[in-house]
Parts: C-alpha cells; structure tokens; sequence
C-alpha cells in the first residue's frame, strides 16, 4: 500500500445558466466546453462526456481583480507587454507576467506561478456528463449538470436565407471544484486564494458573460486535509481511500493573514 498526504480547497457552486459562446454545436471550437468522448466504457451508454475550460482562468482573473481593489500590483495573465505597434497592454497596477521574479515576487505569481516557476496549485478537472444521461456514472470525477444546445439560424436581411446555422450550448447546475495544494501555502497565500473564490461570482463564467449568462453562485468553501492510500485487494484490483480531516480553525486564521501584511 502506498500512501500520500496533502491539503485541497473544496468548492461546492452552481450555475443557473453559462453559454459557451457561438460555436458548432458538434465538432469545431466551443469555448468553455471540450469534448471528451462516451461517459462510459462498457459500450451501454452513449452519453457525452465534456470538460469544463476555464476554472483556472476563472479564479485567477478574481484574484487579479482582488488585488487591484487593495491597490496592490499583481501579474497580469500574459507576459507581453506591448502590442508590435507599441501600443501598451498592461492595465495600471498590473505587471507583464513573471516579471516580478526579477525583483520581488507578488503573491498572485506564489500561487499560479508562469513559465519561469511552477504553480503551488493543481485544479482537478470538471468533468461533467448531461442529466439526461440514464447511464450510471463509473467515476467519482464525472458530475451531472444540465447541458442543452440552442439551435440558431441568422437569416440574410429581407429573405429567409440562412447565412449561418449553428448551435450555442449551455449548460446549468451544481458542480463541485477541487484545488489540491502542490506546496504548503502561507497564511497570507491562503486568503489571497479564498478571497479570490469569494470574488468569482462578480466576474462569471462561460463566453456569454456580458449577454447575461455565467452567473455562478459559490456555497460553500471547504479546506481539507487529506490521506490518500491505495493498494490491492485479494483479487488484484486497486483499491483507493481517502481520509479527510476539515481545517476549519486553519481556513478562519487565514482569512485574517491578507490584506494585513501587505498595509
């Protein structure tokens, strides 16, 4: 039996509808939706399987947006600086990312860190799988949410001919949101990271933000310990455990540790 311990940010949300963005429904680009393939394998269960894009983004814009609001400089999402015109990219109180290795590393690049250093942070993959879906879910990594997709046609003025027919989907429900921590976090870090969670419902999810849709509701933000153990049963077949201990006490602490030590 092998056996590995470490912490993770567990986070229950929700989502009363996010577009993807204009795209085909089938094949092609669809922005915050991938495809994965069958939602099983025993062949029973032709459901579709899709991976949901952009948590990282997500929270990594809120935490941005945190640290502004504190007046506090922090990487921006790309290292380009400028355009090949010479036009500026960098928003005030921003820096071109990983810059800040040079000189005095911020506590967004800590956490998320850039070509130059590895991130402290592993988000799990979302992979969600439609409601509709009378298969039986094989996984523990697989969630069931509603995914739907709108047929749309845009007709060419004053005639009924269609210039493009294609499908926008979305989807809609309770997910769950794992971060495991690669490295131990600092107080300081820790509230960096939850306040930035507790930010995200501003920004949105999903393509369409602006036309109405990608409203996220975050309920409940746990920090974990977890033990993970795995090993063989008399069968051979792998068999998994985890123990898990809530650090209720520890989450609260660090609350407190940001702003604070940056005033």
């Amino acid at each position: 039996m092998i056996e590995r311990k470490f912490k993770r940010l567990v986070i229950s949300a929700s989502t009363p509808i996010a577009k993807t963005g204009n795209g085909p429904a089938v094949g092609g680009k669809v922005n915050n939706l991938l495809l994965l393939g069958n939602g099983t394998e025993n062949g029973k269960d032709d459901s579709k399987r899709y991976l949901m894009k952009g948590i990282r983004g997500w929270i990594n814009h809120a935490m941005i947006a945190v640290a502004k609001e504190q007046g506090v400089e922090v990487c921006h999402t790309s290292s380009k600086t400028e355009t090949q015109s010479g036009v500026n990219l960098l928003p005030t109180g921003l820096h071109a990312r990983g810059k800040c290795l040079e000189t005095e590393e911020c506590i967004q690049h800590k956490l998320m860190g850039s070509i130059s250093k590895p991130s402290k942070l592993k988000f799990e993959p979302v992979i969600i799988i439609s409601t509709a879906s009378k298969g039986k879910i094989e996984d523990n990594n697989t969630q069931k949410m509603h995914i739907a997709t709108e047929r749309r046609n845009s007709l060419v003025h004053k005639t009924k001919i269609a210039i493009q027919d294609f499908g926008e989907r979305y989807f809609s429900g309770k997910f769950t949101i794992k971060i495991e921590f690669l490295e131990e976090l600092t107080k300081e870090e820790l509230a960096f990271l939850l306040k930035g969670i507790l930010y995200a419902p501003e920004i949105g999810l999903g393509a369409a933000v602006n036309n109405g849709s990608g409203k996220v509701n975050i309920h409940s933000v746990a920090l974990q310990e977890v033990t993970r153990s795995r090993g063989f049963n008399k069968q051979g077949k792998v068999v998994e455990e985890e123990k898990i201990r809530n650090l209720w006490k520890e989450m609260e602490e660090g609350m407190k540790a940001w702003p604070k030590a940056n005033t």
